[in-house]
């Protein structure tokens, strides 16, 4: 027999609505039984005494008040998710990881996360603000009983708002110190406003980020970060290291073959921690051919293989370790590795992440994609890693130009001379990211720009588009 109860659930048409003593309350947009929680084959299932999902499964007040909030059966904090039978675990798809990995998160150890309350221009209709005394809590983003109060159906996980509506009400400079919103408003920024695209079980399934045939390209915030998992970074991580702030979401490591090629493609789930867990692999399952790219988009997996002749040095470190330390600034050398983030990230230095810019290709600085003719100024992308003495100003003395390997003493026409003098940007004959063919990010085909290029050990032959070919000799080590 049943133990009787004070506590009933009433299911209608609106949804379920708990009766605790003489008072009625609505489950929070009452939408309870859609839910994975009321679903009657996926619900709740701590006590074999009550169907799953029956509200008796949480609130359990037995001829008398509870002693809980609530009458719940135990007190409402996190270790009630964390009953055996429900959230004691990880989840089938790894967006949650078990208790102890959510409990080192940022999410639950800083007493700043405490859901302060719907901002009138992202949800209205969400929950007013929690106590401070709630921090950390599940239910800063969560509501067990569901929500759906936007019109246009049950809103997945549980959570309050939608996509990254419900991250906006945190992550706008208060409670979160940084503000990412305001980025996603620039004109350069990840598509976070593409709402229903994605799905949590969307996986390995290529064509669920692709630009064809299913239009589904997207990037959520939980594209890249998981608010289970994600913490700061004690001390900076070296590349090619994933930050803490990206771990525990899905990514796509690589098998390089021959040069400009394109690799074996290996998806990880959000709990596979096979090393390595680098930056990089989060962005390939958008920036590769592991999915269908939208028209022209560079196949930057085939661009960062390490066994191209040259490449900027994310995936490994690059072919000219013996480049004059001088010739970069800002701590770089040529046996150092890279982020993608290094180059693609906000233009507000306060915040890291491509998660917005008003340079074009969320650049942190501008980069202007033309090889036309034009000065390039001190405050450009490429100069915050390669001198610009050495490369653009050809008024600098004969020891800062010399670190470049192209402007020797007694050599009048090297680097500075064609872009400080003749005002050819790095871009006229450089690829940005890599080359499958030619060393030192060398590009031809642009104009201007170059016609042709070959190297040998000690010099090499290029045909540009403003004047002849020319032959030349300098020595170039390995």
């Amino acid at each position: 027999m049943r133990p009787s109860r004070a506590v009933v659930c009433i299911a209608g048409v609106a949804g379920a609505l708990l009766l605790v003593g003489s008072v009625v309350v609505l489950g929070k947009g009452g939408v309870y039984t859609l839910t994975r929680h009321g679903d009657p084959g996926t619900g709740v299932v701590r006590t074999p005494d009550w169907p799953r999902g029956d509200c008796a499964q949480c609130h359990v007040a037995h001829d008398g008040a509870s002693p809980n909030a609530f009458a719940l059966f135990a007190p409402n904090t996190n270790a009630l998710c964390y009953t055996s039978g429900c959230h004691n675990l990880s989840s089938a798809n790894a967006i949650f990881q078990a208790p102890s990995t959510y409990d080192a998160s940022s999410h639950a150890i800083r007493s700043a996360v405490v859901w302060p309350g719907a901002d009138s221009m992202v949800d209205p209709a969400a929950p007013r603000a929690r106590p401070s005394g709630d921090w950390g809590k599940c239910v800063n983003c969560h509501d067990v009983h569901g929500y759906n109060l936007d019109g246009t159906g049950l809103i997945p996980g549980l959570v309050f708002s939608r996509e990254e509506r419900l991250c906006h009400v945190c992550h706008d400079g208060s409670p979160a110190g940084k503000n990412v919103k305001a980025d996603f408003v620039k004109i350069y920024r990840h598509p976070v406003e593409t709402s229903g695209r994605h799905a949590v079980n969307e996986g390995g399934t290529s064509s669920a980020y692709g630009a064809s045939p299913t239009n589904n390209r997207h990037s959520e915030c939980v594209d890249c970060h998981n608010p289970h998992v994600a913490g700061a970074d004690g001390t900076p991580l070296p590349a090619p290291n994933a930050s803490n702030r990206i771990r525990g979401v899905n990514r796509i490591a690589v098998i390089n073959g021959a040069a400009g090629s394109a690799p074996t493609y290996i998806y990880r789930a959000p709990g596979d921690v096979s090393a390595p867990i680098a930056e990089y692999q989060i962005c390939f399952k958008c920036h590769s051919s592991w999915t269908t790219q939208p028209a022209g988009q560079t196949d930057l997996a085939v661009r960062f293989n390490g066994n191209n002749p040259s490449y900027h040095p994310v995936e490994a470190v690059g072919k000219n370790i013996n480049v004059n330390a001088g010739a970069f600034v800002g701590g770089w050398t040529g046996g150092a590795q890279m982020f993608c983030t290094d180059c693609h990230t906000s233009d507000n230095t306060s915040v890291r992440g491509p998660h917005g810019s008003q340079w074009r290709y969320i650049l942190k600085k501008s980069a202007t994609a033309s090889g036309a003719q034009r000065t390039m100024a001190s405050t450009e992308l490429c100069f915050d890693c390669h001198r610009y003495d050495t490369y653009a100003n050809d008024s600098a003395s004969t020891t800062l130009k010399g670190y470049s390997r192209f402007n020797p003493p007694g050599f009048s026409r090297g680097h500075t001379y064609h872009v400080g003098n003749r005002r050819y940007p790095c871009y006229a004959c450089h690829d940005s990211h890599g080359s499958s063919s030619k060393p030192h990010l060398m590009v031809t085909g642009r104009s201007p720009g170059l016609n042709n290029y070959t190297e040998s050990q000690n010099g090499g032959t290029c045909s540009p588009t403003c004047h002849g070919s020319e032959t030349y000799r300098i020595n170039y080590p390995r």
